[in-house]
């Protein structure tokens, strides 16, 4: 067999032919090189070969592999996949509402650079790992198109699926009015949002009411759970905070324990919403000082057997609010009262209160007295400029025909006969 001098030729040459010693393979890969001569008894000629401890491979035919080619040298050089970019399925976004969708990207040589065009407004991608976030400002549906550039400058373009997005999660509190209440559920008067799940809690503290003994509410479901354990009659109100993609909304639930005591005085209230079991609702500018006075609207009466010497006393307390702020603490009537509220030019605010009223307003025996409700407050802040917010009344009664009898508080609560009375005020912020 002729061999060209381009061919390489492995010889099997014994160990005792070799001027050095034959050993282990842990040496393989030194510089060395060996050079050796064999005679052929065929007729090929004799060829002259340099080998060295490098093992090598030989093939005869056969086709080259996709995805690396062998070098005359025995070298093999890897041959890389195509780009690919994949969007997947993008979720859907709502305005106002956290967003994060991440696109893949495969082959190529990586080193990936990602652009996007045809993102909403309020969306940017990740120029390295190609995540796309932010919080959409627009509803809509938008075409996205992506293009990744791998390290040698290839690059690999895919359109994504239509991207919707809605409105902003809000709930629709004309349907809700004013709370929900037994099994209901704000779920049904959600509006907008990105259909994602909705996790529903009760904060408490400022402008959140109270939540009543024996209540809670589901978190996932958003209904009130457990029956009411007060034993003070009226209505309880409370928040309930509703969470999506870092959106949140408040909704104003309640709870009724209707069964006054067996020897208390009789409760009457009326205002346009309904009766003294039902709250009153209000709305406010947000960028101005807040103020509840209906002017006899809420109106209530408190009634019992008394005489022509009638005498009459309450005790209030009230939740949390951005009621009771800024100027009215400086004010001689204060934050707070349930006796009217009228005009007065002299006084620093343009009114001041004056005395409640006994029943009936002319002849005798008397049988109780009327009141109002109002409250003041500076202008809220930031965190109630756009949502409803509850000012919760907790108010105990007197009536006696002993004018020292209703004088105080300690002595309201041993001498009224276990009247009381919870009532809220709802705020909404005006459309």
């Amino acid at each position: 067999m002729n061999l060209g001098r381009s061919s390489s030729v492995l010889l099997a040459v014994p160990c005792a032919a070799l001027l050095v010693a034959c050993g282990d393979d842990e040496g393989a890969g030194s510089s060395a090189t060996y050079t050796t001569t064999s005679t052929s008894t065929s007729t090929s000629s004799t060829t002259d070969a340099t080998a060295t401890d490098t093992d090598a491979t030989t093939s005869t035919g056969g086709s080259a592999s996709d995805s690396a080619t062998t070098s005359t040298s025995g070298e093999t050089t890897a041959v890389a996949d195509p780009l690919v970019v994949e969007c997947g399925a993008p979720p859907m976004g709502a305005e106002g509402a956290d967003y994060t969708h991440v696109p893949s990207a495969s082959g190529g040589v990586p080193g990936y650079m990602w652009a996007a065009t045809g993102l909403p407004d309020g969306l940017s991608i990740n120029e390295f790992s190609g995540a796309i976030t932010g919080q959409p400002t627009l509803a809509g549906d938008y075409e996205i198109e992506l293009t990744v550039t791998d390290k040698e400058g290839t690059m690999a373009m895919t359109t994504c699926p239509l991207v919707t997005v809605g409105g902003k999660l809000s709930v629709d509190l004309e349907g809700v009015g004013p709370c929900i209440k037994d099994k209901g559920s704000l779920l049904d008067y959600i509006q907008g949002g990105d259909g994602s799940e909705i996790v529903c809690s009760t904060p408490g503290g400022t402008g959140n009411g109270k939540l009543p003994a024996g209540i809670t509410v589901d978190p996932g479901a958003c209904t009130i759970q457990g029956s009411i354990a007060e034993t003070r009659y009226g209505t309880w109100v409370w928040i309930v905070r509703a969470a999506q993609s870092g959106v949140e909304i408040y909704v104003p639930y309640c709870a009724t324990q209707d069964q006054q005591g067996p020897d208390s005085y009789k409760i009457i209230g009326t205002h346009s919403g309904g009766d003294q079991l039902t709250p009153a609702v209000a709305t406010f500018d947000p960028d101005q000082p807040v103020k509840f006075d209906g002017d006899g609207e809420p109106h209530f009466e408190i009634t019992t057997t008394c005489g022509n010497a009638c005498f009459y006393g309450y005790y209030y307390a009230v939740s949390p609010s951005p009621f009771g702020g800024g100027a009215c603490k400086d004010d001689a009537d204060g934050c707070y009262g349930l006796c009217p509220l009228v005009p007065d030019p002299n006084e620093p605010d343009g009114d001041k209160q004056i005395s409640c009223t006994l029943l009936p307003e002319m002849g005798l025996p008397k049988e109780g007295f009327s009141h109002e409700l109002w409250s003041k407050g500076d202008v809220p802040a930031d965190d109630f400029k756009d949502r409803p917010w509850v000012l919760q009344w907790s108010i105990d009664y007197c009536i006696s025909t002993d004018g020292g009898a209703c004088t105080n508080k300690a002595n309201i609560l041993a001498n009224g006969k276990d009247s009381n009375l919870e009532f809220a005020v709802i705020m909404q912020p005006a459309p």
